[in-house]
């Protein structure tokens, strides 16, 4: 989330995640910590394994389907042999030689099912492994992220505990011991926010003053 999301309304009753928000307030002064690069490269290798795990179901069901007809279709050659050799006509003959030709073409279509069941599964394998290697770079990326947010917290707390002491009313001597709108009013302080801020909190006598000592545009209701 921006800055902006967390004090985009200062007014009585504001929920403050303040580790999030102070977070926040870092990033929107753009201080970087010492494992940005690592990050991103976990991000970035993520992203590239972040498929779905194809399942060989369907294939298999393919595979089984063109062995029913196949079988189906041996019994039809079978029994157009026997009447061929029963009756030496040219109509039985004729029937044999159609279900000898949907048998070959039932052979082909089996064996293009059985290769794609044997592709099938070959992604599906890699694609657990993969599925492997998304859970490890997904821990790394999760304790990348906290590592980052406790680096980017530290930076400006000093500045944020300095703020909640002088904001205006406050009666805090640190952001943690601030009210959520004191709190607020801080972050608004130490980071950057670019659209206006609304205030509903009564603690600047007009726009000017709250402009200036927050360092931000304001929108006073």
């Amino acid at each position: 989330m921006r800055l902006y999301d967390h004090v985009a309304v200062v007014a009585p009753g504001l929920a403050l995640d303040r580790r999030a928000a102070l977070a926040a307030a870092a990033r929107s002064r753009g201080v970087s910590t010492s494992v940005d690069e690592a990050l991103r490269t976990a991000r970035v290798g993520l992203a590239e394994l972040d498929e779905p795990v194809p399942s060989p179901a369907e294939a298999r069901r393919a595979v089984a389907e063109a062995e029913s007809e196949l079988a189906a279709q041996r019994e039809r050659v079978a029994t157009r042999r026997g009447r061929l050799e029963a009756t030496d006509d040219a109509e039985a003959e004729t029937a044999y030689r159609q279900a000898v030709r949907t048998l070959s073409e039932l052979e082909t279509d089996h064996q293009a099912a059985l290769e794609r069941l044997s592709a099938a599964r070959e992604r599906a394998r890699r694609a657990r492994d993969d599925r492997e290697r998304r859970l490890r770079l997904q821990d790394r990326v999760d304790n990348l992220e906290r590592t980052a947010r406790e680096e980017r917290v530290a930076a400006v707390r000093p500045a944020a505990d300095a703020a909640a002491a002088a904001a205006p009313d406050s009666e805090a001597d640190s952001f943690e011991a601030a009210t959520p709108v004191t709190a607020a009013l801080a972050l608004v302080r130490v980071g950057t926010v670019r659209p206006p801020v609304a205030l509903a909190c009564r603690r600047f006598p007009d726009r000017p003053t709250a402009e200036a000592w927050l360092r931000a545009p304001v929108i006073r209701l």
